[in-house]
């Protein structure tokens, strides 16, 4: 009896924590789209000029929020008048160009950043001219480019073939002695699951905002994971039905992440691309990808750990079958 009521009170202490974190991280929390007065400028060497900038809020709540640039140019600077301020705002932008800077023509991508960062960054051409003559040259110097969105989905995905392959392994070699670590290496996978889940449902302002589905759903899985293990290590009559179930559970959600992965995820009104979901999801904090480490690591953690579940429940359920 004494079991349960801890089992009870963590599983109410987690649901307290999951929707205090929400209700304090939901607040303060979204988007905003960045203009700008002149989208192409034209600058001589050791010279500097002025251009107007608002940034406005997209959807979401408001919250402290600045201008920024990429790449960075040694050359060319950029300074906003207005710093870290709530959207809608505007203010002025000044682009100075050095005196030694090579002429040519060179593209920034500005966009907004902080707690409210844009859905999607504008271009910036600045044409740089010889401080004696008035309009841009004939011949420019290769285009600074834009560094390309990054995921490392290859380093995740050759975890995720180790944990299978490891798993897999243990189970056809060892059988028995898995048989009886198996439910303690279970329970250590469902609490890795659960602290990735609300950590994702807390700060994933992304997902809550522009992917309210998937958001929805990741709650209800986390609701079934937490009463799935409970009958699991609580309830014996329900022991092996709830093997079952967490296990094809966690297995469909394994296949449900990559299929977002695959699709881009629900995030239409950011991106249509279909490789944004894999850079979304494994970018950890990539130029261009509109995620962060703690996010991509999160769903890293998530689908790891949540392939751990599957397998082991799985095997303890068939293991337990065989023995009867």
């Amino acid at each position: 009896m004494q079991a349960k009521q801890i089992i009870l009170t963590s599983i109410a202490f987690i649901f307290l924590l999951v929707f205090a974190l929400n209700a304090v991280h939901a607040v303060g929390y979204g988007y905003s789209k960045v203009t700008l007065t002149q989208y192409s400028v034209n600058i001589s060497q050791s010279s500097s000029i002025n251009i107007g900038f608002t940034i406005s809020l997209f959807n979401g709540s408001y919250w402290g929020t600045s201008l920024a640039e990429s790449p960075s140019n040694s050359y060319i600077t950029f300074t906003p008048s207005t710093l870290n301020q709530d959207p809608t705002y505007s203010g002025t932008l000044t682009i100075s160009v050095a005196k030694g800077t090579p002429v040519g023509t060179y593209k920034f991508n500005i966009s907004a950043t902080g707690d409210d960062p844009s859905v999607s960054p504008v271009q910036l051409t600045v044409n740089v001219v010889n401080s004696t003559s008035s309009t841009p040259p004939s011949v420019t110097p290769p285009v600074v480019s834009t560094p390309k969105p990054i995921n490392y989905f290859d380093y995740v995905g050759s975890i995720f073939l180790a944990v299978i392959v490891i798993l897999f392994g243990l189970e056809l070699s060892m059988k028995k002695k898995f048989a009886k670590a198996a439910n303690y290496t279970l329970l250590g996978s469902v609490i890795l699951s659960l602290v990735a889940a609300i950590y994702l449902l807390a700060y994933d302002s992304l997902l809550r905002i522009s992917g309210m589905l998937h958001y929805d759903i990741l709650i209800v899985f986390f609701i079934l994971t937490i009463i799935l293990t409970y009958l699991i290590y609580g309830n014996k009559k329900m022991h092996r039905n709830a093997l079952l179930i967490l296990g094809s559970l966690s297995a469909l959600f394994v296949f449900a992440m990559f299929l977002d992965a695959i699709l881009g995820l629900p995030l239409t009104q950011i991106s249509g691309s279909l490789s944004y979901g894999f850079n979304y999801l494994f970018g950890f904090g990539a130029a261009g990808t509109y995620s962060s480490y703690g996010i991509s690591f999160a769903f890293s953690l998530l689908l790891l750990s949540v392939t751990a579940t599957s397998m082991l429940s799985l095997f303890s359920y068939f293991f337990e079958s065989k023995k009867k």
